[in-house]
């Protein structure tokens, strides 16, 4: 199994299509095709199902794609280490996020990266399932950054780097009849619907933690992925929902309410794997985060 196999593979699996992997890798199509034929009948077994209209992986295929991103990143550092240089980072970086981050500004983290290391393929994409769904692909090695909303700074098999803390609290509607209250209990807001996010989000999961152990049950009016969408939602008279400080808030008729006890804290992070060496791609990107934090006070 050769360097430029995997490469060709790499590069197939991630644009399913050979014509475009060809183009990526600067080799012609012919060459790219050989290569995985030669790559499959090495392993005994098939890596990609082909038609005329589509490329897909197979099930050997999905298993092979992080050993061989990994096999790449592990001979790129030990290039790095004979060259003595840091600089002239190559590969790839996978990167999760929460949809509606503002206490981040992710463009200008982009920005910088790729201006810093032209060399490696940068891709940024959310996650349906939220905090749970990046998590399980930082594990898989599908992901190897994510910006990641949890309740506790300790997971196993994640090394995480905080970016900050936020201290939920209720949001009603500016006629709602606790928009007066200065704080309330959650015995309070028993009977209220509420706007949130789906399971697996760190936000619903902590929420629904807090009222459980209130021995309240909430009801859920509505199911959003976006957290910062929430502010319109209450505004509109839907429901209440129990939020961290947010950026949207600024533009809705809506007004915060300390909940008696305070709702627990959960922590905006970065998130990779517990590796004891990180590609140079991931520590460079989060080498970067903390200089593009533009507020810490507002999710």
């Amino acid at each position: 199994m050769e360097q430029r196999q995997l490469q060709f593979f790499v590069a197939v699996a991630e644009e399913l299509s050979f014509t475009r992997a060809a183009q990526r890798t600067h080799a012609v199509q012919s060459t790219v095709s050989a290569s995985i034929r030669a790559l499959e009948k090495q392993l005994g077994t098939p890596l990609f199902e082909r038609s005329t209209t589509r490329v897909s992986l197979t099930e050997a295929g999905r298993t092979l794609l992080p050993e061989a991103r990994r096999a790449l990143d592990a001979l790129d550092q030990a290039r790095a280490a004979v060259d003595g240089l840091r600089a002239g980072i190559t590969g790839s970086l996978r990167v999760g996020t929460l949809s509606g981050l503002t206490a981040v500004d992710l463009r200008a983290l982009v920005s910088d990266f790729r201006e810093r290391h032209p060399g490696v393929r940068l891709s940024l994409g959310v996650d349906a399932a939220g905090t749970g769904g990046l998590l399980q692909r930082v594990r898989s090695h599908a992901l190897d950054v994510a910006f990641v909303g949890v309740q506790t700074t300790s997971i196993p098999d994640v090394h995480l780097h905080p970016i900050a803390t936020f201290q939920p609290r209720l949001l009603v509607a500016a006629d709602h009849a606790l928009a007066g209250r200065t704080r309330v209990t959650p015995a309070t807001v028993a009977d209220e619907a509420f706007i949130d996010l789906p399971p697996g989000f760190c936000n619903r999961d902590r929420s629904d933690n807090d009222f459980r152990r209130a021995g309240i049950t909430r009801t859920i009016a509505v199911e959003v992925s976006d957290l910062s969408a929430i502010p319109a939602y209450v505004e509109s008279g839907i429901g209440l929902a129990l939020v961290p400080p947010l950026a949207t808030e600024a533009g809705a008729r809506v007004v915060p309410v300390d909940l008696d006890p305070p709702a627990a804290t959960w922590t905006l992070a970065v998130a990779r794997l517990n590796t004891p060496a990180p590609t140079r791609a991931t520590r460079a990107f989060m080498d970067l985060v903390d200089a593009h934090v533009v507020q810490r006070d507002h999710y």
